[in-house]
């Protein structure tokens, strides 16, 4: 029955079919910002007849109003359909500084923090880094290399660069607690603290955060759902078992 259908969709896609239809309406108003149409432009090619509601889903969903987005910004802003969702991705000609799910909760907050670092100088569009990080998430999802060319800029306290970088260093197909996150940067009693600042990645996949599970083998919180952890998980067992085959 239907009600079965939607519980079944919810569990498996961490969200209602209508959510899924609000993201990807919404999905189609940033990529006409990102090809350069005008806002008014975008919201019509988006399906919204009031510029009040796409402004509103906007500023929502992103945490910014289309508006105050500038279109000589050297750092952008696009839209990139992933196997497992939509991701926002924000990057300048020379590094990628954030890339999230398009439905993670914090993504708000995480590009006023962003616009705010910019002093407001993010526009919409595309970048030399934007389109090795599509080359690199399309061998990512094929199966084919979770060996990662993007460059990235890791904003944070030298605490939390700390931990991302170790979480890099976690080879695809592997995960680690967070105690074993603590020792591998020679604080093994700031477990909560690695906790903390694997939450407040802001670049998901490349920085790998969903690698890190609960010491018991449970997977714990993920800001992408726990669903997408786990298909991410599963993926990069694939990645481990390619590495054991006989060269």
């Amino acid at each position: 029955d239907l009600s079965t259908i939607r519980r079944t969709f919810q569990r498996l896609f961490g969200m209602t079919f209508l959510d899924l239809a609000r993201l990807r309406r919404l999905g189609a108003g940033v990529q006409a910002l990102a090809d350069g149409e005008s806002v008014i432009n975008a919201q019509l090619q988006a399906g919204y007849t009031s510029p009040a509601a796409f402004r509103a889903a906007f500023a929502r969903q992103i945490g910014v109003a289309p508006g105050k987005f500038r279109r000589d910004a050297a750092l952008k802003v696009d839209w990139i359909e992933t196997e497992i969702g939509a991701m926002v991705a924000a990057a300048d000609a020379t590094s990628l500084h954030l890339l999230e799910f398009a439905d993670r909760p914090a993504l708000p907050r995480e590009m006023q923090r962003l616009f705010q670092a910019a002093d407001g100088a993010i526009g919409f569009g595309t970048t030399p880094v934007m389109d090795r990080l599509r080359d690199d998430l399309g061998r990512y999802f094929s199966g084919d290399s979770a060996d990662f060319q993007t460059p990235l800029t890791l904003a944070g306290t030298p605490f939390q660069r700390r931990v991302w970088q170790a979480l890099r260093h976690i080879p695809a197909g592997e995960t680690r607690s967070y105690g074993d996150l603590a020792r591998a940067i020679n604080h093994p009693t700031a477990v909560r603290a690695v906790a903390r600042a694997n939450g407040a990645n802001t670049i998901a996949i490349l920085v790998p955060c969903h690698r890190v599970i609960g010491a018991n083998g449970a997977l714990t919180g993920y800001g992408g759902g726990l669903w997408r952890k786990e298909k991410l998980i599963t993926l990069e067992r694939q990645f481990a078992q390619n590495r054991s085959l006989p060269k």
